[in-house]
């Protein structure tokens, strides 16, 4: 999930700005990031595996802030997980499955808040969420 140190790395180098600064420009949006911030909102509903698209209204509520202030986002997804990343990624889904079966124990034993902490480091972006992102997306470009 990212590099690493990156943000630190950059710190020195930014300066906080405000959106409406880039008015007329085009940007690119780790939209990935979006997605996972949008799920820890309904990491419960997740979790649970209840229908949820709150992940969606997350990622589309910044994509609306971006275009009223007269930015173009182009939300950009990563690609496949790489071959060098396999065994970090095998780890990760360890992780996830042990804090989601960690995290239904929880909710069973009435411990909600612990149980929500665990759902949260289960989330697991999946491709059909991205999928769904890119299609509300595009409804709303024809709109």
């Amino acid at each position: 999930m990212g590099i690493q140190g990156l943000l630190q790395f950059l710190k020195e180098a930014s300066e906080p700005i405000h959106v409406k600064q880039y008015k007329g420009q085009t940007v690119a949006v780790d939209t990935y990031c979006w997605l996972h911030k949008g799920a820890f909102a309904c990491a419960d509903k997740l979790a649970k595996g209840e229908p949820t698209d709150q992940y969606v209204t997350y990622c589309m509520k910044f994509v609306h802030m971006l275009l009223s202030h007269g930015v173009k986002p182009i939300l950009v997804f990563d690609g496949c997980t790489l071959p060098s990343k396999k065994d970090v990624e095998k780890a990760r889904r360890e992780k996830r499955q042990t804090n989601l079966q960690k995290g239904k124990q929880l909710l069973r034993e009435g411990k909600l808040s612990e149980a929500r902490d665990c759902f949260t480091r289960s989330v697991n972006i999946t491709s059909e969420m991205a999928h769904q992102v890119i299609k509300v997306s595009l409804m709303s470009s024809q709109l």
